[in-house]
């Protein structure tokens, strides 16, 4: 079983942030294929098919790992089947990335999964979200909304990363990386 984590921070706050592209990837993928969220132990949103999981966490991003784990007992997936779905700064706007491992590059919600599964051998889908201007702290960027123009440009990225996944389930890592790291031009 594929299990595909979608990272955010819940509320409608955070909503529309750069931090929860994530989410929105996940949510691009539910509303595709017709799937529905529900709660899993008041931690966690999921949505169980028969060959893949997605979770969102509704613990704050730095708890992430707290989130997830009782589903990970529950499924017990090899960590290659693993693949998180997460907001990057170093990353040029509107770039996708897929790898496996790594470190957690100060992301505290793969620092906090990294944690409590023990290794850093799982599979990332990560989105380019850029760098915060020289007079914006790097936190403030990323609890931040996306501007208009922002915000018309991810959607596409959204969906692609939404893609992604669906490569990923379907075909394995190898596949999605050689799809989805080609170099995009956003418009």
């Amino acid at each position: 079983m594929k299990f595909i984590i979608g990272l955010g921070n819940p509320g409608k706050k955070y909503s529309s942030t750069r931090h929860n592209v994530g989410f929105a990837v996940l949510d691009n993928f539910t509303e595709d294929k017709s799937l529905e969220w529900r709660e899993y132990k008041d931690c966690a949103l999921v949505s169980v098919c028969d060959d893949f999981i997605l979770v969102k966490s509704m613990l704050f991003m730095n708890r992430s790992g707290y989130a997830i784990m009782p589903l990970i007992k529950k499924y017990n997936p090899d960590y290659e089947d693993i693949i998180v779905v997460c907001d990057d700064m170093d990353i040029s706007f509107g770039t996708l990335r897929v790898r496996k491992g790594g470190s957690s590059g100060g992301h505290n919600g793969v620092e906090s999964i990294i944690e409590t599964l023990g290794t850093n051998e799982f599979c990332r889908i990560r989105i380019g979200i850029g760098r915060p201007p020289s007079n914006v702290d790097a936190v403030d960027f990323v609890l931040s909304k996306f501007t208009q123009e922002e915000a018309l440009k991810m959607k596409s990225v959204i969906s692609r990363a939404s893609d992604a996944v669906s490569v990923f389930i379907d075909s394995g890592l190898q596949k999605a990386m050689n799809l989805f790291n080609k170099r995009e031009t956003i418009l």
